[in-house]
């Protein structure tokens, strides 16, 4: 289904903390997999963090200076590298770089990406029902507790991954034109 020689698609969930955007996500990829696609993600954070386990060679390698690391076994590679803090992570030259054989890369958060979006409400939230992205031309989904009137976008229920799930492979996945 995907093709190694072009950029993947990409889609970015964006919602106020605590919406449930990493459970949703996780729904999705796995509902997309099982459908045979070649699903890859990227998570944004605002914090500094350490992915690799204090103590194992990986980590030691790094902790001892190295700018980049990676870990590689037979059927997995994990890669860990220091960034200039001025590169844009978001371009799609490093989607493209890092995620040339995926079919879609999910993407958690760069709510300033040039990327299509799909938003993510509810209810009982700080913010409620109001969506903070209904002006961005990259909105192509809202999905909230509780249908929104008047939003000009499409909706469904943030609490159904599998017509969230239908609608990425109809509405980015499966086309061929268009913005990544």
């Amino acid at each position: 289904m995907h093709k190694n020689d072009k950029t993947p698609k990409t889609v970015s969930f964006i919602a106020r903390s605590g919406t449930g955007k990493t459970t949703l996500i996780v729904k999705v990829i796995k509902i997309l997999s099982e459908r045979g696609y070649k699903v890859s993600s990227v998570k944004h954070t605002d914090h500094d963090f350490e992915a690799d386990i204090p103590g194992k060679d990986s980590w030691r390698h790094k902790n001892a200076g190295a700018f980049s690391t990676m870990l590689i076994s037979n059927g997995k590679a994990a890669f860990f590298s220091d960034i200039d803090s001025s590169l844009d992570t978001g371009t799609a030259a490093v989607i493209s770089k890092y995620f040339s054989g995926s079919d879609i890369v999910i993407i958690e958060g760069f709510k300033d990406l040039k990327v299509k979006k799909i938003e993510l409400l509810r209810k009982d939230i700080e913010g409620g029902l109001e969506p903070r992205f209904a002006n961005d031309p990259n909105l192509i989904l809202v999905c909230a507790d509780e249908f929104i009137k008047d939003l000009g976008v499409p909706q469904l229920n943030i609490n159904d991954s599998e017509k969230i799930a239908d609608f990425i492979e109809d509405n980015i996945i499966k086309t061929f034109n268009g913005q990544n």
